[in-house]
């Protein structure tokens, strides 16, 4: 019986630190696929035009902000579903309100007959 809980440990031991070599190898490897090992995901930097980013080894600029908001709000001018989906959701809000109202309003007219 010893030896088979002796056996046990070990086993459990063994694959106890097989686990914690192969997180610390996955954080290793993904500090690397991060730009370098001192560094982050996200670096800020202060440059002479305003901030800088870099993420993931990619530099990121006001600029390249601004061209993607214009890009985003060209995208939303024609956004036919969203404009779709808004409408149906007003409808079906008044239609469940109008519902609840003649609802609450039974059930009080059937409550006062009780008086």
């Amino acid at each position: 019986m010893v030896a088979f809980f002796l056996k046990c440990f070990l086993l459990i031991s063994l694959l106890l630190f097989g686990v914690l070599l192969g997180m610390e190898q996955a954080s290793k490897n993904m500090n690397t696929m991060q730009g370098s090992d001192e560094t982050g995901a996200f670096q800020l930097t202060k440059a002479s035009e305003g901030v800088e980013a870099e993420i993931l080894g990619t530099s990121i600029t006001n600029e390249d902000i601004e061209e993607k908001q214009k890009i985003l709000e060209n995208a939303n001018e024609f956004n036919v579903l969203g404009d779709l989906g808004t409408k149906i959701s007003g409808v079906i809000s008044s239609m469940i309100q109008t519902l609840l109202t003649f609802i609450l309003t039974l059930v009080t007219e059937v409550l006062s007959l009780f008086k």
